[in-house]
């Protein structure tokens, strides 16, 4: 049973937005097309694991995709946990082509792709600290103590896996996806003691739920990025240009293409890269847009919240991250 699904995919859209947005001529345009790239395929392999989680469920079974929680003045992020009865399991997904070293001794994982090769944060150690921080989370609210396993999934066909046979470290943690129903089967078999009782069980999911809090991204701080460096106007859905034209209640680009509704998505990347909260001389700013009336018009046909009056009036456009 799925009790947390995977969290709206907001720092992916964030950078698509960024990407549109940001003026090609700035420094920062590789680094930003290099975090676009890497968020996409995290994200794409952290779902490709749900076929995996559909098949192993059973009655006793819960799953909490992207779950982040306070560990004192912190947080921590686990990709997959799973829950049961008798023990839980933390499931770090990984997406990555290439082949794939990972070193006994120092503890290191390396790529080689294309000639190059790159050293990245081994996620056996990365998960192992989110299991140190789980096991603290439940002391401190009070929970049971259960067995906790670990895992790292690597996702791609493109990669391959290369562990020395001695490495024990790496060989119990380290699996692929196919491999995946196999080490949860064997658990489930041979850990027969319930550990935690009914009470336990809801107990942990309530306080799951409850204390789950998604991330806020900033991106424009990240990137050190103010909005006057943000390329202004109403994107064409056909080419993709910024500038198109109001015209008589519609969009038109150079093109030929037209649009009704083209300035919406406009609204969603401010949303995405400033503020959920637009004032009418915001959105004139942002989408260029010369007439106060005919904005006042496009944001009331939103039927979003609103504060304020006149020209102090503010529309939360928050909830077209979600619905667009």
């Amino acid at each position: 049973m799925i009790c947390k699904d995977h969290d709206p995919p907001v720092r992916l859209w964030s950078l698509e937005a960024l990407s549109r947005r940001v003026h090609p001529s700035l420094d920062v345009t590789p680094d930003i097309e290099d975090a676009l790239r890497i968020v996409r395929v995290g994200d794409r392999g952290e779902r490709l694991l749900d076929y995996y989680v559909d098949i192993i469920s059973t009655s006793d079974l819960s799953c909490f995709f992207d779950l982040r929680l306070p560990r004192e003045k912190n947080f921590f992020q686990m990709d997959t946990l799973l829950i049961t009865p008798r023990f839980l399991m933390i499931v770090e997904v990984k997406n990555m082509s290439g082949d794939i070293y990972f070193k006994k001794e120092t503890k290191q994982m390396l790529r080689v792709l294309n000639g190059t090769i790159e050293k990245f944060p081994n996620p056996v150690l990365q998960v192992s600290q989110q299991k140190l921080q789980l096991q603290q989370f439940l002391k401190i609210n009070h929970l049971p103590e259960i067995p906790i396993y670990t895992l790292v999934v690597f996702v791609s066909r493109k990669g391959i896996l290369h562990i020395e046979p001695n490495d024990h470290f790496h060989l119990r943690n380290v699996i692929t996806l196919q491999e995946f129903i196999f080490k949860y089967q064997k658990l489930h078999e041979i850990l027969t003691h319930t550990v935690w009782k009914d009470t336990d069980l809801a107990l942990a999911k309530e306080l799951f739920l409850r204390e789950h809090t998604s991330e806020k991204i900033d991106l424009m701080d990240r990137f050190g990025l103010t909005k006057n460096q943000l390329l202004k106007g109403v994107q064409c859905p056909k080419c993709n240009r910024i500038g198109m034209e109001r015209v008589h209640g519609r969009w038109f680009c150079q093109c030929k293409a037209e649009s009704k509704d083209a300035h919406i998505n406009g609204l969603r990347d401010y949303a995405l890269l400033i503020n959920n909260w637009i004032s009418n001389k915001d959105a004139r700013d942002f989408l260029n847009i010369e007439n106060r009336e005919v904005t006042r018009y496009l944001l009331s046909q939103l039927k979003v919240p609103t504060t304020g009056k006149g020209k102090g009036a503010k529309y939360n456009i928050g909830d077209l991250v979600i619905s667009s």
